[in-house]
């Protein structure tokens, strides 16, 4: 069997809402009380057992909407977590151009973080208060379906700051656990129409039973209320059968479930063979079209009996899609089922297999594989598509997918483990990533399939790496570079051994094997195969480094464009390290303004935000900024503390310690440094990479400098300043510059000009000078006022004053001072001066009325672009609209 590829997070189905359907009679009373409730209250809520009309009676009140209205309806399901619902949701408002300032298709990543779920309400609350909406509604149907508590800890946080032009209605089979509802109930912001608001009188009754006419007039409205209590689906089929002049069932049936069944059977029995086959056959179908009813069912005439089946109305609704498209009734379909296994219990595998065909929505596409027992399939689907899920933020639901695999079935698909795996290590969890991926390995090779398992191996040593066992996975690696590799996954080989000897401390091996994975990459197109080797801005300063990040950051921003990714984020994090290489602080600044756009955009993933944090960290203490640096520290460090899965924290938090110290240096903040060199003697397991030590030893020299002990220091740099770096922001440079202000100290003058001699001629013959940056101001100062006599030739002097003189006084964070190309209106208004250049274009134009698409064609930039720099604009200028904004550039 041939199936698609599903692509989409859910089916479009779930936003569409149904049509109003013919035939429904009008009831006056339910339906004012209704569009009063809607119009005005923060919630509705419709609370009723299945098929009293909850849907119906919310369709007619859409049909009855005005035009300014925005309507944004979501269809429930099992399987929706909160990513999926989010995905639902922002789709749905998705015509209503909300100025979101993160990207709507990472809600799902942020919610992911701590404090996440509220952090995401936030987003959505901002973006729903700038809709340029008279009135807006937010229906959930189905409620009762959601079983993730998360989803209901978002509405309430959204419903608690809901702005006031906004409402939202659930239906739902029961009471929503909301914790505010008594509150807004005693506050008159809670409608509540319950099972006694909902069932019908006996005038509507009546008016059913005229509707109906034939055999159905001669029908008590009493006896039917008596025998239904209101409840429309009982009337319904009640009527139905009556009027197919079919035996009514009496007072005996014990409940409405029983009531259903028993009178469904009535109708069901007395259809047409074809229309009854064909029922059956489609109810394991979520939605019907006739393209894909007459691929589930094997009938040709399939269009002409979904025709039939709305005409009948036999409990669908009519969804707003461009083909006709009909959603069985929960109690329907539920009925449908149980007698299709009853009677064809050899159809029902191979009619889940048919309808995961062509099924756009993979989580639905999995669920009929598994309940077909179809688990090559379904395991198949997965290991396709997890790359891409991951990729979106979609990990929740992958492990949901997971997780439903029996344990033999699973342990039994290496392409599950793989997939595992990745997830794995989207969060860090090296432990986990290593178990999976050698499984994953194991199983690859059993079946032959020699490529996959050498993938699976590159990430098991990317785990190795990162779980104290640094030769086994260099080992493995050198055994994978020397076989017949698919470019792809020999690109992420490569990726994997710049690191491991990067970890060994073995740096000047580190260009090749990157040089190698670029060789690899260039041969592809595709960014996911880009994306998994992103990660390469702490390499800056390696020995034949510069050369390859430019290459990279080339690569990377030719594929990735104007769209906000992971690729291009961690381009632009290399961009900002190479800016600093050359002391170019002002572009550093840039680049790394522009990745902060980026990790925003995405809902700032956590394999992303350690590299942002540890830059801003450095960064930001250099360029004075000590509020920004020290603030990205402490994330770095509550992020590790209390989000990091041990192996991450085991093998990376020396790191993460280290450059929190180098900012304290820079910035003269001796009391936390002194804390953090405390904290950083503490650490030492086996997980921790080579230069760990390196660093502890730094710190202690650093500290001995604030005791006054220079001799101490000077022992310590000594073995440190090396002719190549081993590690991340340039330790070699700073510990060789260090030692020389030591020695000056000192008075040793002549030791210290022996020092500074072999730096010096590497950056006049065009070396990195970036790194002595981290010395300090006092310590750069110092050198450049220093009485170098004939030490030194006066170019070198110059140098050591340029570099003295990069360190500004304290300025704002957002913008470098040196952007003379602002008008004087800019540099007069702080807020203003936040805004790039391209920024203060679109805002311009917002100020002079353009549309977003006139300003997208203005200056040749996609709609989505243009959206994004809106939000960031009314984000920095925190205008809470578009004419907000534009008033501040006029004043």
């Amino acid at each position: 069997m041939q199936m698609s590829t599903p692509t989409a997070v859910f089916a479009l189905a779930k936003i569409q809402p149904p049509r109003l359907r013919q035939g429904l009679i009008e009831r006056p009373a339910l339906e004012q009380s209704l569009q009063r409730a809607l119009q005005q209250n923060r919630l509705t809520l419709l609370i009723a057992p299945a098929g009293y009309g909850k849907t119906a009676a919310l369709t007619r009140q859409i049909e009855l909407l005005a035009d300014d209205c925005a309507l944004a309806w979501i269809s429930a399901d099992e399987d929706d977590q909160l990513q999926r619902f989010l995905g639902c949701l922002t789709m749905a408002l998705q015509p209503f151009d909300l100025p979101w300032r993160v990207s709507p298709q990472a809600l799902g990543t942020l919610a992911l973080a701590s404090g996440g779920v509220r952090a995401v309400a936030d987003e959505i609350v901002n973006a729903l208060a700038l809709a340029q909406v008279r009135r807006g509604l937010i229906i959930v149907d189905d409620a009762h379906r959601i079983t993730d508590p998360a989803i209901f800890e978002l509405l309430q946080a959204v419903l608690a700051r809901l702005p006031e032009p906004w409402g939202v209605a659930i239906a739902s089979r029961n009471e929503p656990p909301l914790p505010s509802l008594a509150r807004w109930r005693a506050g008159g912001e809670l409608a509540e129409f319950r099972q006694f608001d909902l069932r019908f009188s006996e005038n509507e009754v009546d008016a059913l039973i005229d509707h109906v006419g034939g055999a159905a007039a001669g029908l008590s409205s009493q006896q039917l209320l008596q025998r239904t209590d209101g409840w429309a689906a009982g009337l319904r089929l009640s009527l139905t059968a009556a009027a197919a002049d079919r035996r009514l069932p009496g007072a005996g049936i014990a409940t409405q479930r029983h009531l259903f069944d028993y009178m469904a059977s009535e109708v069901l029995d007395d259809m047409p063979a074809d229309l009854r086959r064909f029922l059956l056959r489609c109810s394991v179908l979520p939605e019907l079209t006739a393209s894909r009813c007459a691929h589930v069912s094997q009938m040709p005439q399939a269009a002409l009996l979904l025709d039939e089946v709305e005409r009948r109305g036999l409990f669908v609704s009519v969804l707003d899609a461009a083909e006709l498209t009909l959603r069985l009734h929960d109690l329907f379909r539920d009925f449908l089922e149980d007698r299709l296994q009853r009677e064809y219990p050899d159809e029902w595998p191979q009619l889940l297999r048919r309808a995961a065909d062509n099924e756009p929505d993979l989580v639905r596409a999995v669920s009929c594989l598994i309940r077909a027992g179809a688990w090559d399939e379904a395991g198949r689907l997965l290991e396709a598509q997890a790359q891409a899920l991951l990729m979106r933020g979609a990990a929740p639901e992958l492990e949901q997918m997971l997780a439903q695999f029996p344990a033999a079935e699973f342990e039994a698909r290496p392409g599950l483990h793989l997939a595992r795996g990745l997830a794995a290590f989207t969060s860090l969890d090296f432990d986990q990533l290593v178990v999976s991926m050698q499984a994953a390995s194991a199983g690859f090779i059993g079946q032959g399939r020699d490529q996959a398992a050498a993938l699976a191996q590159a990430y098991a040593c990317i785990g190795l790496e990162n779980t104290g066992r640094l030769d086994e996975a260099l080992a493995g690696l050198a055994v994978l570079r020397e076989r017949e590799i698919d470019p792809a996954d020999l690109a992420f080989v490569c990726f994997a051994s710049a690191w491991g000897n990067y970890a060994q401390a073995r740096t000047e091996l580190v260009a090749g094997h990157v040089g190698a994975m670029l060789d690899a990459l260039e041969q592809q197109r595709d960014p996911q195969v880009w994306d998994r080797c992103f990660f390469l801005s702490l390499m800056t300063g390696l020995p034949g480094m510069r050369a390859q990040l430019e290459r990279f950051a080339h690569g990377a921003m030719r594929l990735t464009a104007d769209r906000p990714s992971q690729l291009r984020a961690g381009a632009m994090h290399t961009k900002a390290w190479l800016a600093f290489s050359q002391a170019d602080l002002d572009g550093a600044a840039q680049f790394l303004a522009r990745a902060d756009d980026d990790c925003r955009w995405l809902g700032r993933p956590r394999i992303l935000m350690t590299e942002n944090w540890m830059a801003h960290t450095i960064i930001d203490a250099i360029r004075g900024d000590r509020e920004r640096s020290l603030e990205a520290a402490q994330q770095n460090r509550h992020d590790l503390e209390q989000k990091a899965l041990p192996a991450n924290r085991l093998s990376h938090e020396y790191e993460e310690i280290f450059t929190h110290i180098r900012a304290c240096w820079i910035l003269g903040e001796d009391a936390m440094l002194r804390e953090r060199e405390s904290a950083l003697a503490r650490l030492g397991n086996d997980y921790e990479w080579m230069a760990a030590d390196d660093d502890r030893q730094f710190s202690r020299a650093l500290v001995a400098i604030l005791d006054g002990r220079l001799v101490d220091a000077r022992d310590l740099l000594a073995t440190l300043e090396l002719d190549v770096e081993r590690s991340c922001f340039y330790p070699a440079t700073q510990a060789r510059l260090t030692l020389a202000f030591v020695e000056c100290r000192l008075g040793r003058i002549d030791a210290a000009a022996a020092s500074l001699r072999p730096w010096l001629a590497a950056a006049r013959a065009g070396g990195d000078i970036g790194g002595a940056l981290l010395c300090g101001p006092a310590v750069l100062r110092a050198l450049a006022d220093a009485d170098w006599r004939d030490r030194l030739d006066a170019a070198d002097c110059r140098l050591l004053d340029r570099l003295a003189a990069t360190f500004p006084p304290r300025r704002p964070h957002a913008m470098p001072a040196s952007d003379a190309s602002r008008p004087p209106v800019v540099r007069d208004d702080p807020l203003l001066a936040t805004l790039s250049a391209r920024e203060l274009e679109v805002l311009e134009r917002m100020a002079a009325g353009d549309s977003n698409k006139l300003i997208a064609r203005r200056f040749d930039l996609s709609p989505h672009t243009v959206k994004r720099h809106v939000a960031n604009i009314l984000d920095k200028l925190d205008a809470r609209s578009r004419g907000e904004a534009a008033a501040r550039w006029r004043r």
